[in-house]
């Protein structure tokens, strides 16, 4: 998988009038708000009765969710991303300020988002990391019941099933992360049934099961792709190859409340050690699935985009990182989800033909370099005169995500290559595959020499003279068929060129 982040070249130029209005949707922020429906129930599970300290006591309560949908949008197969807040699985709720903004963000740039509550409150003082971490899991349940909710639900919701992201911050991350490398088969002892003494008396908790309980079990729980900001894992090895989703890791160097390598959380030596996002990023580029995008700050903590327990706090938004934490992430998420933009040319003279080679493309718009354009997938053109042209396409796909493609190509008349013979410019042998030689008395120098592939894009060429004699080698070049043209005393002469493997 490549390193998705990438500085991408957005090359504007109308659109027809069904498309212009969602050219660059997931992008740009195209809507004027968002529309906001609370109180969504998406699940229910057993919930810990305070005080905490006896994990048998529970009652069963609803899981809820607040959705965010573009306001006006009529478009109704949208990817959807999921926003778990933080609270190191003790406080939080799904109204904290940033969750609400990236909401709020990403619903005016064309998707469908939801910020969750999930199952909080743990014994702190008594068997701390054996509750922290089952908390921990109850918490990554409660993420997958989320996105199984969403898949469940996507018409109507107006959702793609099959682009179904999680994002989370601080505790939050931990689920987003677990809930695209945790595996069934591989779950630790602490899930299962446990026994432990708290303030003198004995207890038991209940074993919590697979990691997708409850409702609509017959979608995956797994997202497509998952952000975390300062999260951690508790055992990088856990992560194999076969957890490909995309990822997106957000860290500060000097996080003391998740450690950005190891160390226990909150610096509480009665934690076990969790890995950051540093290892994490190592353990997927060693086993060959890099991280998609990773935003490390050197010398920043916990929640550098400014915020407390996902509370701004000049009361008012997040800082500069907070404004490139969200450039990123659009940038990442639209990533996952966009076609991919390419085509090849093929030349009869002026007349061009556009053969598109875009992955996941269900829409077109060419633009050759002349005024002229095309909505066709593979278009015909044919150019009024010799000359180089940028030409762009934008492709869509059935989610309306895009991309565009832009190069130059050189348009040459060579019809009558062969002519005129008076020009006497010979080329042997034809075909090649090592050296060509140009014969000619007409008076130009080796700069006056251009040649051109089938496509009509120049390459670069070795040329050496000796007298009236050129001397080109192919050696190595592409098998196929080339164009030598001569400028001299005005006058432009085309020749082919044949090379064989």
């Amino acid at each position: 998988m490549k390193h998705y982040y990438l500085l991408y070249a957005i090359i504007l130029f109308v659109f027809c009038t069904t498309i212009s209005a969602q050219s660059y949707r997931y992008t740009h922020t195209l809507f004027p708000g968002s529309v906001k429906t609370a109180g969504i129930i998406y699940g229910n599970a057993p919930f810990l009765n305070y005080p905490y300290i006896n994990e048998a006591n529970t009652t069963v309560q609803n899981l809820v969710m607040d959705l965010y949908r573009p306001q006006n949008d009529t478009f109704s197969n949208r990817p959807a991303i999921i926003f778990a807040h933080p609270g190191g699985f003790i406080t939080g709720s799904r109204t904290v300020d940033d969750m609400v903004a990236f909401c709020d963000t990403f619903a005016r740039k064309g998707y469908v988002t939801a910020t969750i509550d999930y199952r909080q409150g743990l014994e702190v003082l008594d068997n701390p990391d054996l509750h922290y971490q089952r908390a921990a899991y109850r918490g990554i349940q409660d993420g997958r019941t989320a996105v199984r909710f969403l898949r469940a639900n996507a018409d109507q919701y107006g959702i793609d099933p099959d682009k179904v992201y999680f994002a989370g911050s601080s505790a939050g991350a931990f689920m987003a992360i677990n809930s695209v490398t945790l595996d069934s088969t591989e779950l630790p002892a602490y899930v299962g049934p446990v026994f432990y003494t708290a303030f003198g008396q004995n207890y038991s908790g209940p074993d919590l099961g697979n990691p997708d309980i409850g409702a609509n079990l017959g979608f995956s729980g797994t997202p497509d792709g998952a952000m975390g900001l300062w999260g951690g894992v508790d055992d990088t090895l856990k992560i194999g190859a076969n957890n490909a989703a995309p990822m997106f890791l957000v860290h500060g160097t000097d996080d003391e409340t998740v450690p950005f390598n190891s160390g226990p959380p909150f610096g509480y030596a009665s934690l076990a050690d969790v890995f950051g996002s540093n290892p994490i990023s190592i353990r997927l580029s060693t086993i060959g699935i890099p991280a998609a995008d990773t935003y490390f700050v050197e010398g920043e903590g916990h929640e550098f985009h400014g915020a407390s327990n996902g509370m701004w706090e000049n009361g008012t938004g997040g800082n500069e990182y907070w404004d490139t934490i969200v450039k990123r992430s659009t940038t990442f998420f639209w990533q996952i989800h966009k076609p991919e933009a390419a085509f090849s040319t093929t030349a009869n003279a002026l007349q061009i033909s556009f053969n598109d080679l875009s992955s996941g493309a269900t829409g077109w718009k060419w633009e050759f370099g002349d005024g002229g354009s095309s909505t066709e997938q593979n278009p015909v053109h044919t150019y009024s005169s010799e000359g180089t042209f940028l030409v762009n396409l934008y492709v869509r796909n059935n989610i309306q995500s895009w991309d565009t493609v832009s190069r130059e190509i050189t348009v040459l008349d060579n019809t009558g290559l062969e002519e005129p013979l008076s020009c006497n410019i010979k080329i042997y042998p034809i075909p090649s595959n090592g050296m060509v030689t140009i014969e000619s008395g007409l008076p130009f120098g080796v700069e006056k020499i251009r040649v051109y592939n089938a496509s009509g894009k120049e390459i670069p060429v070795s040329i050496t003279k000796t007298g009236d004699q050129y001397v080109l080698d192919v050696t190595g070049w592409i098998p196929g068929y080339y164009i030598a043209k001569f400028i001299a005393e005005g006058e432009i002469v085309c020749r082919k060129i044949v090379v064989y493997k």
